[in-house]
């Protein structure tokens, strides 16, 4: 029991300091570094919103260039895509062209051959025969 008396007034030491109460001058150093904190924190607050809105205004320039670089894209498609088709219709014309050309050879080298052929007068073989009635 003597034990536990004494461990208990040992405690009681202990904790003493514990129990005081703070002095004005503890409480103006509490004041003063939370307001230094709170000056510190509303510098870095706008400094970060300052931060955001520039980082804002970037966002809102590089979405006006992929705007304008996306209607470049389209413009170069379309293009693209009329070229094929004109290039198709080339073909095409290009294969009647030459049809046109072959058959245009084929009827001169018939007209040539014909000239270059000797005129022969008919002989009996070549002169019809009478139908007898």
């Amino acid at each position: 029991m003597k034990t536990i008396l004494t461990l208990s007034i040992l405690f009681s030491f202990i904790a003493l300091p514990a129990l005081g109460e703070l002095t004005t001058q503890d409480l103006e150093k509490i004041r003063q570094i939370v307001k230094e904190s709170e000056t510190i924190v509303k510098e870095s607050e706008t400094a970060i919103r300052s931060d955001i809105d520039a980082i804002r205004s970037d966002i809102d320039k590089i979405d006006s260039k992929i705007d304008t670089i996306d209607t470049r894209l389209r413009t170069v498609e379309t293009g693209v895509a009329e070229l094929r088709g004109r290039s198709i219709a080339i073909a095409g014309i290009k294969d009647w062209g030459v049809a046109f050309c072959a058959l245009g050879a084929l009827i001169v080298s018939i007209i040539a051959l014909r000239r270059a052929q000797p005129k022969t007068p008919q002989t009996a073989q070549d002169t019809p025969k009478a139908v007898s009635q």
